[in-house]
């Protein structure tokens, strides 16, 4: 289910293609969720299909939503559906919406969502030289490599944890359920990882983080596009 951020490009000054966003290889890519049903843990990928089912999915004019109900003992009763809205249309930057709601008939507890990215910076010519910074003071993921593109990740609430790491080794488990809150990463190939805590969820009760990707050619204009995000989502998303 991980077909919608699959790829993301940006076409420059010069008119060239330049990659921003290819998620690492195989199901390691897109949003997790991870939670407990009845002291059973449960982990929903976004690129597996076994235990998603689609509930709907509607396109428009730089928007893609996105329904869909996890199963997690594969037998078509679900436990949470995720609502997923994307933006993205003639400017440098990408707006998602994760919305979680627990749609079974007893507690949901200590669900976690997580949002794994691999930016390839330069796109395959020279993803190998990217650098990740974790920038604590503002709460934003930065990729960057030398040519002058840089990327940032800001989200609403701020991530609880995050990870910068080589792609095939950015995963979390029930053994190993949280992300490592290291600062740095690089020049390599990397992926980035943000943890929201969105803590037990009630019958019928819903949890939402927002999250805004920018880019561009310098840090300063990187950074001042955030709030030109945020200010988007109002009218974009609801």
């Amino acid at each position: 289910m991980g077909f919608f951020m699959k790829r993301l490009s940006l076409i420059d000054s010069r008119g060239k293609d330049r990659l921003l966003l290819r998620n690492p290889a195989g199901y390691k890519g897109g949003f997790w969720l991870t939670y407990y049903v009845d002291e059973m843990f449960c982990m929903a990928a976004s690129t597996e299909n076994d235990s998603f089912s689609l509930e709907k999915a509607m396109t428009g004019k730089g928007m893609l939503e996105v329904s869909l109900s996890h199963s997690p003992l594969l037998d078509g009763v679900p436990a949470i559906q995720t609502d997923i809205q994307v933006w993205s249309h003639n400017k440098p930057m990408l707006l998602i919406r994760h919305k979680t709601r627990n749609v079974t008939e007893q507690p949901i507890n200590n669900m976690k969502l997580f949002e794994f990215m691999d930016f390839d910076i330069g796109g395959p010519a020279s993803y190998k030289d990217d650098v990740g910074v974790y920038d604590q003071e503002t709460s934003t993921m930065l990729v960057y490599d030398g040519n002058p593109l840089i990327v940032a990740l800001a989200s609403r609430p701020e991530p609880d944890r995050w990870e910068i790491s080589a792609p095939a080794k950015l995963i979390v488990s029930e053994e190993f359920p949280d992300l490592q809150n290291n600062l740095e990463l690089g020049p390599m190939d990397v992926a980035t990882g943000l943890q929201w805590n969105l803590g037990n969820l009630v019958p019928g009760e819903s949890k939402s983080v927002d999250i805004v990707i920018t880019s561009s050619t310098s840090l300063d204009e990187v950074k001042a596009l955030i709030p030109d995000g945020w200010k988007l989502f109002e009218k974009k998303i609801r």
